[in-house]
């Protein structure tokens, strides 16, 4: 029979484990918390304002897995991946851009006979990738009826470190990726590419792709939807006139929430 002093020790063990689990939940609801509440006031998690019931505002997968701490650039990402998921939800892409094979044996309804397979969308990330996994708890979920897929494309540094020519460099990179980003619905510009940010959206002025930036200024060099911070939310600007010459549609939903919209030039704050 254990002696009391190990009776003791052994429920002095437990009472511990009890509580360091207790403290372990109490932190993930902490994090939780202060996601939910990130969203709430960023206006992402009201379902009246996006029109729809929880499948629309599917934001809430951002807080799976929360439960172990995660740091303040993870949850941001995190934010900011659920963010990028529902700009998509809100945007019309014209129909050339959303491609369909007909394919037999494939699931989806029939088209002349055949099933149809809708391709994914794609979200390229440029630059160097600051989200980590932060799609990962979204990548079940299907955007306009299609599932989505991110591509990690490189930036455009280690080109102009390479080639002292900088027209040299940016044709030689442009053509080495040429294939990822025209496969893009969506292109996501990382602070790394804050000094290249007229080549790339130039590069991409006539297409119907949806440009997201993560660095400064980024609406007033002509992308379309931005995040910035203000009063320590996560926010997001619009440039609605870029959007529509384009060929892009953004619902009047995503507009309200936005900090700012920017149409023929004037700037409607929020």
């Amino acid at each position: 029979m254990p002696s009391k002093g190990c009776q003791n020790a052994d429920m002095n063990g437990r009472a511990g484990l009890k509580n360091a689990s207790r403290a372990r939940r109490f932190n993930g609801r902490r994090v939780l918390n202060a996601v939910f509440v990130c969203l709430i006031l960023t206006g992402v998690w009201s379902a009246s304002a996006l029109g729809g019931g929880p499948e629309q505002v599917s934001v809430m997968l951002v807080c799976q897995g929360l439960g172990a701490q995660k740091s303040a650039e993870e949850i941001e990402y995190q934010v900011k991946a659920a963010f990028i998921y529902n700009f998509m939800k809100f945007t019309d892409w014209p129909k050339e851009t959303m491609k369909e094979d007909s394919e037999s044996g494939a699931s989806g309804p029939s088209k002349e006979g055949k099933a149809v397979r809708k391709e994914p969308m794609i979200i390229g990330i440029v630059g160097d990738n600051p989200f980590g996994k932060a799609f990962e708890p979204l990548l079940d979920k299907k955007i306009k009826d299609r599932s989505f897929e991110i591509a990690l494309i490189p930036g455009m540094g280690e080109y102009l470190k390479r080639v002292s020519n900088r027209k040299e460099a940016i044709d030689k990179y442009y053509e080495d990726y040429a294939a990822a980003f025209g496969r893009c619905h969506v292109l996501v510009y990382c602070g790394s590419e804050k000094n290249y940010l007229n080549e790339h959206l130039g590069r991409v002025s006539g297409r119907a792709v949806l440009t997201i930036g993560d660095l400064e200024n980024f609406v007033e060099q002509s992308g379309m939807i931005g995040f910035v911070k203000a009063d320590n939310k996560i926010r997001f600007e619009i440039h609605l006139s870029q959007a529509e010459k384009q060929q892009l549609k953004i619902s009047s939903q995503l507009l309200k929430l936005a900090r700012r919209v920017i149409q023929e030039k004037e700037s409607n704050e929020r």
